[in-house]
């Protein structure tokens, strides 16, 4: 096991479950995280991307990006990285909304929001409700 992408996926959601928890009112369990690491094969080195050790980083320092922020999907398959989001509710007390071209994320704890859109491959971390403010004033 090497020193990067899974200890830094390891450690950013140990970084996350305790800034989720840290009133109290929740609880993680970090078997359960690891498990899900491995269940969706990201426990190598350099299987989890950038993009999402950069995007759980935002929400876990509650940093809001502020603008849409482009990924790159790997030349693979990417499914299991899909699935490690998709289920991340399972093992995080987080909420998850399928936007069939978009998927919602919800950390009410933190007071934030992380979308990801599929159909454009980039992904934005803002206050809750935030996400689509500029969108829907540009629209209007």
């Amino acid at each position: 096991m090497g020193t990067s992408a899974v200890n830094k996926l390891s450690q950013v959601l140990n970084e996350l479950a305790i800034a989720l928890t840290v009133d109290g009112s929740q609880t993680v369990d970090k078997q359960a995280l690891a498990e899900h690491i491995a269940e969706n094969e990201l426990e190598e080195a350099g299987a989890a991307p950038s993009w999402l050790i950069d995007l759980l980083t935002a929400v876990s320092d509650r940093k809001v990006t502020g603008a849409w922020v482009d990924f790159k999907r790997g030349t693979g398959d990417d499914t299991n990285i899909f699935d490690f989001i998709r289920h991340l509710h399972d093992v995080l007390p987080i909420a998850y909304e399928n936007n069939e071209e978009s998927w919602l994320l919800t950390f009410p704890q933190l007071g934030l929001e992380a979308c990801i859109s599929l159909e454009g491959s980039c992904y934005k971390v803002s206050g809750i409700g935030d996400t689509w403010e500029l969108e829907d004033a540009l629209n209007d």
